[in-house]
Protein backbone atom coordinates (compact mmCIF):
# COMPACT_ATOMS: atom_id res chain seq x y z
CA UNK A 1 0.00 0.00 0.00
CA UNK A 2 2.77 2.54 0.62
CA UNK A 3 3.50 2.79 -3.12
CA UNK A 4 -0.14 3.48 -3.93
CA UNK A 5 -0.48 5.87 -1.02
CA UNK A 6 2.56 7.73 -2.33
CA UNK A 7 1.07 7.73 -5.85
CA UNK A 8 -2.25 9.07 -4.55
CA UNK A 9 -0.50 11.85 -2.63
CA UNK A 10 1.50 12.75 -5.75
CA UNK A 11 -1.67 12.87 -7.87
CA UNK A 12 -3.26 15.25 -5.37
CA UNK A 13 -0.20 17.46 -5.09
CA UNK A 14 0.59 17.57 -8.83
CA UNK A 15 -2.98 18.26 -9.97
CA UNK A 16 -4.55 21.45 -8.67
CA UNK A 17 -7.95 20.05 -9.66
CA UNK A 18 -8.45 16.30 -9.36
CA UNK A 19 -11.51 14.08 -9.49
CA UNK A 20 -11.52 10.37 -8.75
CA UNK A 21 -14.55 8.91 -10.46
CA UNK A 22 -16.35 5.91 -11.88
CA UNK A 23 -18.23 6.33 -15.14
CA UNK A 24 -21.38 4.52 -13.93
CA UNK A 25 -21.72 6.66 -10.80
CA UNK A 26 -24.70 9.04 -10.78
CA UNK A 27 -22.99 11.46 -8.39
CA UNK A 28 -19.97 11.51 -10.71
CA UNK A 29 -22.25 12.27 -13.66
CA UNK A 30 -23.69 15.20 -11.70
CA UNK A 31 -20.16 16.47 -11.11
CA UNK A 32 -19.30 16.16 -14.82
CA UNK A 33 -22.34 18.34 -15.56
CA UNK A 34 -21.07 20.98 -13.10
CA UNK A 35 -17.64 20.98 -14.77
CA UNK A 36 -19.39 21.41 -18.13
CA UNK A 37 -21.73 24.13 -16.85
CA UNK A 38 -18.78 26.25 -15.75
CA UNK A 39 -16.58 25.21 -18.71
CA UNK A 40 -13.80 23.89 -16.46
CA UNK A 41 -13.77 20.17 -17.28
CA UNK A 42 -10.54 20.55 -19.27
CA UNK A 43 -8.82 21.92 -16.15
CA UNK A 44 -9.80 18.94 -13.97
CA UNK A 45 -7.63 15.83 -14.03
CA UNK A 46 -10.20 13.04 -13.97
CA UNK A 47 -9.29 9.50 -12.98
CA UNK A 48 -12.01 7.02 -13.90
CA UNK A 49 -11.21 3.96 -11.85
CA UNK A 50 -13.54 1.64 -13.75
CA UNK A 51 -11.67 2.35 -17.00
CA UNK A 52 -8.32 1.04 -15.72
CA UNK A 53 -7.19 -1.94 -17.74
CA UNK A 54 -5.71 -3.39 -14.56
CA UNK A 55 -8.54 -3.39 -12.04
CA UNK A 56 -6.21 -4.61 -9.27
CA UNK A 57 -4.24 -1.38 -9.77
CA UNK A 58 -7.47 0.64 -9.72
CA UNK A 59 -8.51 -1.05 -6.48
CA UNK A 60 -5.19 -0.22 -4.81
CA UNK A 61 -5.37 3.39 -5.94
CA UNK A 62 -8.98 3.62 -4.75
CA UNK A 63 -7.92 2.23 -1.35
CA UNK A 64 -5.17 4.83 -1.10
CA UNK A 65 -7.55 7.67 -2.02
CA UNK A 66 -10.05 6.29 0.52
CA UNK A 67 -7.37 6.32 3.21
CA UNK A 68 -6.39 9.91 2.41
CA UNK A 69 -9.98 11.15 2.05
CA UNK A 70 -11.20 9.40 5.18
CA UNK A 71 -14.09 7.73 3.37
CA UNK A 72 -14.78 5.50 0.40
CA UNK A 73 -16.80 7.53 -2.05
CA UNK A 74 -16.81 8.71 -5.62
CA UNK A 75 -16.52 11.28 -6.73
CA UNK A 76 -13.69 12.38 -4.53
CA UNK A 77 -12.63 15.84 -5.59
CA UNK A 78 -9.49 17.72 -4.65
CA UNK A 79 -9.31 21.44 -5.34
CA UNK A 80 -5.84 22.75 -4.51
CA UNK A 81 -5.32 19.77 -2.18
CA UNK A 82 -8.56 20.25 -0.26
CA UNK A 83 -11.08 17.39 -0.42
CA UNK A 84 -14.65 17.93 -1.62
CA UNK A 85 -17.45 15.79 -3.01
CA UNK A 86 -20.60 16.26 -5.04
CA UNK A 87 -22.54 17.23 -1.90
CA UNK A 88 -20.37 20.34 -1.65
CA UNK A 89 -21.11 21.14 -5.29
CA UNK A 90 -24.85 20.59 -4.76
CA UNK A 91 -24.80 22.90 -1.74
CA UNK A 92 -22.84 25.56 -3.65
CA UNK A 93 -25.30 25.34 -6.54
CA UNK A 94 -28.28 25.63 -4.17
CA UNK A 95 -26.69 28.67 -2.48
CA UNK A 96 -25.64 30.20 -5.80
CA UNK A 97 -21.97 30.37 -4.79
CA UNK A 98 -20.32 27.80 -7.10
CA UNK A 99 -18.75 30.43 -9.33
CA UNK A 100 -17.25 32.24 -6.32
CA UNK A 101 -15.97 29.00 -4.82
CA UNK A 102 -14.34 28.05 -8.13
CA UNK A 103 -12.78 31.52 -8.36
CA UNK A 104 -11.38 31.21 -4.83
CA UNK A 105 -9.35 28.16 -5.83
CA UNK A 106 -8.43 29.43 -9.30
CA UNK A 107 -10.60 27.02 -11.24
CA UNK A 108 -12.34 30.02 -12.83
Amino acid sequence: MPDYLKRAKELISKNDFLMVSKTWCGDCQYTYRIWDKYHVKSKVHIIELDKFEDQAEASKLESAITELAGRKWVPTIYLKGQRFDEQDLKRWEAEGITENEFKKVGLL
